[in-house]
């Protein structure tokens, strides 16, 4: 019995192993569309979540060199209540942080946008009755989560669109 199940566990993990033979990441042989990031330049609205999704994101970008690339950030965030059933009061919170996002090519004349898309994340904080300090450091916990959540998508989303180009 023993044996045919670590039969049946090792044929499985062969044929998982075998799937992912065509594997690539983005990165191992297009190194050069890490590079391109070199051209971007971004730019936020004012708002406070803009400004960090920014800050992360030039953290994560190599140095601009050239500006051929202007990225757009304009975010928010919004919290909801989530409401327990049972006492009818608020227990915990909801943070969403909704960024809109567009890349623009730099031409001589105008630029033109080439290409824009929406990200939102979320995250829950709990609210503590008693300690409202722990209810603040709660909830910057979940806006920093819900932004380098949408950073990192950002990311991925312009390595991928850059490595098509």
């Amino acid at each position: 019995m023993i044996y045919q199940k670590n039969l049946l566990i090792s044929i499985l993990l062969i044929f998982n192993l075998a799937a992912c033979q065509n594997f690539k990441p983005v990165y191992k042989d297009n190194i050069a569309t890490v590079y391109k990031l070199q051209n971007i330049t971004i730019i936020s609205n004012k708002n406070k979540i803009s400004k960090k999704i920014r800050k992360q994101l030039l953290n994560s970008f190599p140095t601009n060199k050239n500006t051929q690339y202007i990225l757009k950030i304009e975010a928010f965030s919004n919290n909801a209540g989530i409401v327990n059933d049972l006492t009818r009061k608020i227990s915990r919170y909801k943070i969403k942080t909704i960024a809109e996002i567009k890349l623009y090519r730099r031409l001589e004349k105008k630029d033109k946008k080439v290409f824009s898309f929406i990200e939102e994340k979320e995250a829950a904080y709990n609210l503590v009755s008693d300690n409202v300090r722990s209810t603040l450091a709660s909830r910057n916990k979940a806006e920093n989560t819900t932004v380098r959540l949408v950073s990192e998508s950002i990311y991925n989303r312009l390595i991928m669109y850059l490595s098509n180009k």
